[in-house]
Parts: structure tokens; sequence; C-alpha cells
């Protein structure tokens, strides 16, 4: 039972990407959280210039999946074979369905109990459960946090299949930029091609923000940087520093620069140059293999709750604001007692739901 209730760290993970999906997860939380601190003493605090998590979590999906798919590619003739690719698929799969189609049938019940606001016939739920709620067009009013699966979720299904194709015909060093560069134009084109629907903030973050045509780019940058780092290793190390403050200073001028809905820069350019600052950051934190603290145990163990935190802390908030008004106006308490109640919902689903399936994941092995 004591096992049960751990939360395993796998000895071979990178503390430096730990610490920046942990630095993720609390933007994620913590942007959700603001809406506690609105119209309080502390709202000041809410203007922090910090990055949107999933913007970070976008581009560390490709950089991991992009660096593990090259060094395969490499150590096997330029050749993906069944067995590599259906593990990968059948892994994948065990790692996001299970918390994400019970957080969907959580969503939906409370709804149902009127516990919480949704709009359930809208937007049918098969459409969630096939990530399919906002590939062209955006969807709200239910299941909010749901956007960014799908956008992993395609990633996940098409990129092996595009590296088959393409191995076929060159080398993946020859061809890998230029894959990258036609999603990263495509994203940039489709934002452009649906400017005519922005006209303020709420428009901006559905339709450019949270649909899946629009932030392919985010998970490309990342496997540009998979690339460089396997190609160019002596580069990569030994401008890490460099690189990692370029990408600082980059993204702080993401950030000064005017966002305004319906301009060229923030409909069709701020995603993607936000991504290749963050991306600039990996050279240096992935160099930081191991850090054996209590702070770092920590940091690991909210990297291993990431996915769990982040399915869960915009349910909590829904919760305390549409059947705790009261509570949640009470800012001091509600303030970390909401992030404790994510600690908590996150921690249960990962060692009830995610962490059986994950068990299950590790003995896949397809000959």
């Amino acid at each position: 039972m004591k096992n049960f209730w751990s939360i395993d760290i796998d000895h071979k993970r990178v503390f430096g990407l730990d610490l920046l999906r942990a630095f993720a997860i609390f933007c994620v939380v913590q942007g959700h959280a603001e809406r506690i601190l609105f119209d309080t003493p502390l709202d000041r605090f809410t203007d922090m210039p910090v990055p949107h998590g999933v913007d970070i979590f976008f581009v560390m999906t490709g950089f991991l999946i992009g660096k593990s798919f090259i060094s395969h590619l490499e150590k096997h003739d330029n050749h993906i074979n069944r067995s590599k690719a259906l593990t990968f698929y059948g892994r994948t799969a065990l790692r996001i369905l299970p918390n994400y189609l019970f957080i969907l049938l959580v969503n939906y019940l409370l709804v149902q109990l009127q516990v919480i606001e949704g709009d359930i016939h809208t937007f049918p739920l098969w459409r969630f459960a096939t990530f399919t709620q906002n590939l062209f067009s955006p969807f709200w009013g239910f299941y909010w946090e749901s956007y960014s699966l799908p956008v992993q979720w395609w990633f996940y299904v098409f990129f092996p299949l595009l590296l088959t194709s393409f191995s076929l015909f060159a080398k993946p060093k020859k061809y890998i930029p230029w894959l990258c560069l036609f999603f990263i134009a495509t994203s940039i084109a489709f934002r452009l091609s649906i400017a005519s629907q922005i006209h303020d903030r709420f428009s901006w973050d559905i339709w450019i923000r949270k649909t899946v045509a629009s932030r392919t780019d985010n998970i490309y940058i990342g496997v540009l940087a998979a690339w460089a780092m396997y190609y160019y290793p002596k580069q990569w190390e030994r401008h890490a520093v460099a690189s990692f403050i370029v990408g600082v200073i980059l993204f702080i001028a993401t950030r000064i620069i005017p966002r305004n809905p319906g301009s060229f820069y923030y409909d069709a350019l701020y995603l993607t140059i936000s991504a290749f600052a963050i991306a600039l950051w990996f050279p240096l934190l992935s160099k930081w293999k191991s850090y054996k603290t209590r702070l770092g145990t920590f940091v690991s163990r909210i990297s291993v709750l990431s996915y769990a935190m982040f399915l869960t802390n915009l349910l909590l908030l829904q919760v305390l604001e549409y059947s705790f008004p009261n509570f949640v106006s009470q800012y001091a308490v509600a303030y970390p007692a909401y992030w404790l109640l994510t600690f908590a919902a996150s921690y249960l689903l990962h060692v009830l739901v995610e962490k059986p399936f994950v068990k299950l994941r590790e003995r896949i092995t397809i000959p």
C-alpha cells in the first residue's frame, strides 16, 4: 500500500527538464489562481510576465519525441521498424487517454449535477473523445483545459508516419528542418487566414491560442531543437549559457511588444517567437542531469504530477467559483486552499488512474 501511494521518479529523468516542466505547471495553475485575486489588494501580482505553461509543454513534447525518433532513425539505418512505432503508439495511448477520458467524464457529470456550468450540447462528447473538438475551429463552454491535448495527440499520431515517409527519400539530418519549417509556416498561414475572426482577447484566445492548426508550430520548434542537439552536440553544449540568456531576453521582448488582438505581430508571430525563445532554454537545462536534494526530489515529483495537475486545476476552480462563491471571495483563504486542493486532487488522479496505466505502459514492447 505504501508503494501504491508513492510518486515514482525514474532515475533517467533529466532534472533541468523536470524543473522546466514544474515551472510550466506552476504557470498554468497560477494563471487560473489569479482569478481568485482579481479586485483584491494582491491584484497587482497577477500581471507577472510569466510564459503560458502550455507553450512550454508543447515545445518540450516536440523536443523529447523528436530526440527519441531521430536517435532511433540514426541507429536503425534510417528506418522506423514496426516494433518502435507500435510500442510508441501503445505507450502514448496509455499515457494520455486514462486521465483525459476520466476527467472528461467527471466534467460531464458535474455539469449534469449542476456543480459547475458547462455547455454539453453545442460540442458533443464524441468530439472530445476523438480529439477533434478544436482542429480548425474553436470550442468553448465545456472542458476548457482539454484544448492542448489534441495538439499533442495529432502530433503523436502523424509524426512517426511522416518520418517513415520522408525516410524513404532522405536522411533525417536533411529533411527534418524542412519538415519543421513547413509546420511553422502553415501555422502562421492558418492564423492569418482566420484573422477576420479576431476582434478581442477572447476571440484571439479560442481561435489562435487554442486550435490545433494554430499551435502545431510550437511542437515542431521543439523537434527542431532536438535536431540541433543530436546533429550539432558541440555547438549545443558550447553555447548553452548564451542560448539561455538570448532565450530569456527574447521572451521578455515578446512580453514588452504590445500584444493587441488583430495586429500582425500578436495574431501571426507572437506564439512562434515565444516558442523559439523557450527552445533556446533547452541547451542549458538539458545539461542539468540531477539535483539530489529534498528540493530536487520535490521538483521532480511536481513534474511527475504535472499532467494530473493540468487536468484538475481548472475543474477545481470552476467548482469553487460556481458552487462556493462566498468561499472564493475570501481570497486570503481561498487562494492557498485552491493550491492545496489542486495538489491533493492531482495526487489522487495520479495514483488512482494514471499510475496503474503507467505501470502497464512500462511493460509494453511489441516484437
